[in-house]
């Protein structure tokens, strides 16, 4: 939209790449980037290596990703894992980095005023979160706290979020690029995500097996081991899965509700599937 003079011209595009994404989402950006490099908008991929081959690593420490899986804990209940660091150490600290270098030199970003616009919707109106670091290097509740050294929290860069200004939901946003003659652009997200609900994993299984298969090694790889399974070198007490049923993804009922419904032979007033989203957690830029 800002290539095409919808909105005002970006300086920037960065996207962090997990190496994690479907092939489908890499060839779009392929096709985006000429486009938006045309208009005179820098584009950058940042990354921090695998968060695939990290999350199977056999080497605990206390630094390894942890994804938001599903937790199956000792006394048999189910939880989740809350505090999860995969889009923080993935994505967002590795846009914020780059965003900090093209600043300038060493402490330019103290100095700089960035506005950096996130393309949520207005269905996800309540993943909008304000800039939360000070120019003096902390955070928004650490100043609030008194760890700040300076005067007031004072934030180098805000956010904003065009779509959700302009009023348009998912699907206005699809349809704006069809009209505009581009092709239906795919969701951006790591195709292992625990996260995501069965109508991906389904898709996943039928269009990428091997991605599938890739997975399911994974999902196998984390269940009772795995180098992220500790915290500060203490070994975690439950069970972990990449699927909400706590069961192999091997083995998971990859249904959707409303083919359950369907089978059962029982009719639905509405779209159940349509009304769902695969994250609330509003972490990741995608």
């Amino acid at each position: 939209m800002s290539a095409a003079g919808d909105l005002p011209l970006l300086d920037h595009i960065v996207f962090a790449d997990t190496h994690g994404e479907l092939p489908e989402t890499y060839a779009y950006l392929s096709y985006l980037r000429p486009i938006v490099e045309a208009a005179g908008i820098e584009f950058h991929v940042v990354t921090a290596g695998s968060l695939e081959q990290a999350l199977l690593s056999p080497v605990p420490t206390s630094s390894n990703p942890t994804p938001p899986v599903h937790v199956l804990n000792p006394d048999g209940s189910k939880g989740r894992i809350g505090q999860y660091r995969c889009s923080y150490d993935y994505k967002r600290r590795q846009v914020t980095r780059k965003v900090k270098a093209l600043c300038g030199g060493r402490g330019a970003w103290k100095r700089a005023t960035v506005e950096q616009w996130i393309g949520f919707s207005l269905d996800e109106i309540g993943r909008m979160k304000p800039g939360d670091e000070c120019r003096c290097g902390t955070t928004r509740a650490a100043h609030a706290g008194g760890a700040g050294n300076c005067a007031g929290f004072d934030p180098w860069q805000s956010n904003r979020w065009p779509l959700i200004e302009l009023r348009m939901r998912r699907e206005d946003t699809i349809r704006w690029f069809t009209e505009h003659g581009h092709p239906r652009p795919p969701r951006s997200a790591c195709w292992f995500c625990p996260n995501q609900g069965n109508g991906r994993w389904q898709a996943l299984r039928e269009e990428h097996p091997d991605l599938f298969e890739r997975a399911c090694q994974l999902d196998d790889s984390i269940r009772h081991g795995g180098g992220f399974n500790a915290r500060g070198n203490v070994a975690f007490a439950g069970s972990m899965y990449l699927h909400g049923s706590l069961v192999s993804l091997r083995e998971a009922d990859l249904r959707t509700r409303r083919q359950v419904i369907a089978d059962s032979g029982q009719g639905e007033l509405f779209d159940v599937d349509a009304l769902a989203f695969d994250c609330s957690a509003g972490a990741c830029f995608t």
